[in-house]
C-alpha cells in the first residue's frame, strides 16, 4: 500500500510540473509571407495567416518544432492529430478554405491548429479544368496559404482538473472493487 502512494505521489507530482511548465512561444512559418488580407488581422487577432511555397510536411515540421515545450534540456514530445478538412469551418475560422488540417497538441495543456490550403491538390477542383488553382499575394504565386490558430488553456484549472483526478480515480477504483465482490 505504502509503495503504490509513493508511486502515486510521484506521478502526480510529475504531472504537475508538466502543466505548470511555461507555454510554448506561438510560432511564425519561416520562409513564408504573412498575410494582411481579412480575416488574418484584426477580425481574428488570435490567428496568422500565411502565403508559402513550403510542402505540409514542411510545414508541420517547422511548426512542431518551434511549439515545443523544453524541460532540462529535453524536448517534451507532442503529439498530431489529423482532421478532414471540412471541420476547418467549425475548429479554425468560418468561410475557410483548407486541403488539410491538423493539431499539435500538448495534452491537458495547449494546442495550435494548423490549416493549409493547397488549391492546386484540392480534390474540390480536381475535376473542374476551369477552375482558377493559382494562389497569389501581391502579385506573387504562391504553392499555399497556411492558417495557425492557437488553443489556449489557464494553468490554474489545468492544475484543479488534475488534482481531482486523483481522488475521482479513487473513488471509482473503490466502486468498482465493491461491485466486484457482489457479483
Amino acid at each position: 500500500m505504502k509503495k503504490s502512494l509513493i508511486i502515486v505521489g510521484l506521478i502526480y507530482l510529475l504531472g504537475l510540473i508538466y502543466l505548470i511548465l511555461p507555454s510554448p512561444a506561438y510560432p511564425d512559418l519561416e520562409n513564408a509571407k504573412r498575410s494582411d488580407e481579412p480575416g488574418d488581422t484584426w477580425q481574428h487577432p488570435d490567428q496568422k495567416g500565411y502565403y508559402t511555397n513550403l510542402t505540409r510536411a514542411e510545414v508541420l515540421e517547422q511548426i512542431q518544432s518551434k511549439f515545443a515545450i523544453k524541460f532540462l534540456g529535453f524536448t517534451l514530445p507532442s503529439y498530431r492529430l489529423n482532421y478532414r478538412p471540412e471541420e476547418a469551418t467549425s475548429l479554425v475560422r468560418d468561410q475557410l478554405n483548407s486541403y488539410y488540417l491538423e493539431e499539435i497538441i500538448y495534452p491537458f495543456r495547449e494546442s495550435i491548429f494548423v490549416n493549409g490550403w493547397e488549391p492546386t491538390n484540392s480534390p474540390k477542383y480536381a475535376n473542374n479544368p476551369n477552375a482558377k488553382t493559382d494562389l497569389y499575394f501581391q502579385g506573387t504565386p504562391y504553392l499555399s496559404k497556411v492558417t495557425l490558430k492557437p488553443t489556449n488553456s489557464n494553468p490554474l484549472l489545468r492544475v484543479v482538473i488534475w488534482t481531482l483526478i486523483f481522488p475521482v480515480t479513487y473513488l471509482v477504483l473503490i466502486s468498482l472493487k465493491k461491485s466486484l465482490k457482489n457479483v
